[in-house]
């Protein structure tokens, strides 16, 4: 993570390489128009909900992680143009590492919505309700200002001592997200394993759309998003000189598994009433 010269002036590698003014403009400019796009579509399902009297709470945080995106973008734009900025790199870093959590989050609202279709009882009670809908967002909540302290010391200290203990202090966080991010495959388990179940045709619906599409679409969310957070907390725990960085710290692969993943997991709601 660090972009101080490592040993013999090396530069160590950064996940996405330095933009340019080039390559990561234009490419910037359109993801920015796309999640524009896509949260545009998000507001107005959210207003016609509104509406109708419901709330869809879920299409208010797909379009304020739009927004969230099209900051991190707009960074990133900044950085090109500045790329020797240490305040601009270190800001453009943690939009990039901060902005999925919303996803994250809604993700996982829309698998505990399954499961209370299915179990309303287990979803009710106290400590379920507490276990499941409550403590997880709490720890992802205390998680973010951790991860981000340890990003900007490994970008700005040269002390390895400072550097360990951020070190120590990423793979714990990092654990964290990577469960909340896997941990909607396991609700998913638990609504359609667990004995109890409701059959369909007694479902009181959370939302609309079959089961098998929702089912469908959290997994597919959920394969996209640990597949994002798998590479990135790859390029955070390690330090590569930039000459010899693996294939995953390339610009190609920064925008594959940033953007456009999230773009394909953050169009999946509204392409599916779930």
């Amino acid at each position: 993570m660090s972009t101080s010269s490592g040993p013999m002036g090396v530069q160590p590698a950064i996940f996405g390489g330095i933009p340019s003014r080039g390559v990561d403009i234009p490419i910037c400019a359109v993801f920015i128009a796309c999640f524009l796009a896509i949260g545009a579509t998000h507001m107005t399902i959210f207003q016609k909900n509104r509406r109708r009297g419901h709330k869809f709470v879920p299409s208010a945080l797909c379009f304020g992680f739009s927004m969230a995106r099209v900051a991190t973008f707009t960074m990133r734009i900044v950085w090109a143009t500045r790329p020797t900025n240490q305040n601009v790199t270190i800001a453009a870093n943690a939009l990039v590492a901060a902005g999925v959590i919303l996803l994250w989050c809604i993700n996982r609202v829309f698998a505990t919505r399954l499961l209370g279709e299915f179990h309303p009882r287990l979803y009710t009670k106290p400590f379920f309700e507490f276990a499941l809908r409550r403590l997880p967002y709490v720890v992802i909540i205390c998680c973010i200002p951790m991860v981000l302290v340890a990003m900007v010391l490994q970008i700005k200290t040269t002390n390895p001592h400072i550097r360990v203990i951020t070190g120590i202090l990423l793979k714990v966080v990092i654990s964290f997200f990577l469960a909340f991010t896997f941990s909607p495959f396991i609700v998913l388990a638990v609504t359609l394993l667990l004995p109890g179940r409701k059959r369909e045709a007694e479902v009181a619906r959370m939302g609309k759309g079959k089961t098998s599409t929702k089912v469908a679409v959290i997994a597919i969310a959920t394969t996209l998003l640990c597949w994002e957070l798998g590479i990135r907390s790859a390029t955070m725990l390690q330090t590569l000189p930039a000459n010899a960085a693996p294939w995953y710290y390339s610009k190609a692969a920064f925008y594959v598994f940033v953007p456009a993943f999230e773009l394909a997991v953050s169009s999946l709601p509204s392409c599916n009433h779930v």
